[in-house]
């Protein structure tokens, strides 16, 4: 029996996951065993489908982590709060009480690349973050005074297109395994780190 099954919507959350569960040092946990999913039918497909695809599991690991963006899941008219109501209730009633917890990216998984560091901006072929921050703020994909873009993979598309970087998932990889992790403020993250925490202490 794996600690953790894991069902991302696509394969750049399932890089930066597994980038992130490679230090966990640095998340302060046990090494685990873990297995990631991806779910066919990406954002949309996880919403309707999530106990779908983990009920047959229950006995095959300890607990279960559900990610999707909440920007092109369909249900962008509700609550990140609500979506993670809606399929954190069906998973628990359907065998996984007290062993699963849904993270809702908002909008997308791309708000945890946005992390200052000289290791964003690496990925991202530029020699600073505070180069890459200004020119995205230039070009008005990056409102002054704000902690992060409003449309983050917009932000990182433009990015790299203008750097003539191809768009990969290993970039989430990369980014995940270097970044501070100290350094990333957002909810969702902080939460992500506590689940853990909590599932997987060192002691």
């Amino acid at each position: 029996m794996k600690d953790l099954v894991i069902l991302v919507p696509d394969k750049n959350v399932k890089f930066a996951i597994d980038g992130l569960l490679s230090r966990y040092d640095s998340l302060q946990i046990k090494q685990i065993s873990y297995d990631i999913f991806i779910h066919p039918h990406h954002d949309p497909g996880i919403y309707h489908q999530a106990v779908k695809i983990l009920q047959p599991l229950i006995k095959d690991y300890h607990f279960a982590l559900v990610f999707l963006d909440h920007e092109g899941s369909g249900q962008e008219k509700i609550s990140s709060a609500e979506i993670v109501r809606k399929i954190h209730g069906e998973l628990e009633r359907n065998g996984w009480l007290h062993r699963v917890e849904v993270i809702v990216f908002n909008p997308e998984v791309e708000i945890w690349v946005w992390t200052e560091s000289p290791h964003t901006a690496a990925a991202l072929g530029w020699n600073s973050y505070s180069e890459l921050k200004a020119w995205l703020i230039q070009n008005e994909i990056w409102k002054q005074n704000t902690p992060k873009p409003e449309r983050p993979k917009k932000a990182l598309e433009m990015s790299l297109k203008i750097k003539r970087i191809p768009r990969s998932s290993s970039i989430y990889q990369e980014i995940a395994r270097k970044v501070s992790l100290n350094k990333c403020q957002d909810d969702s993250f902080s939460n992500f780190r506590n689940i853990l925490q909590k599932w997987f202490p060192i002691n």
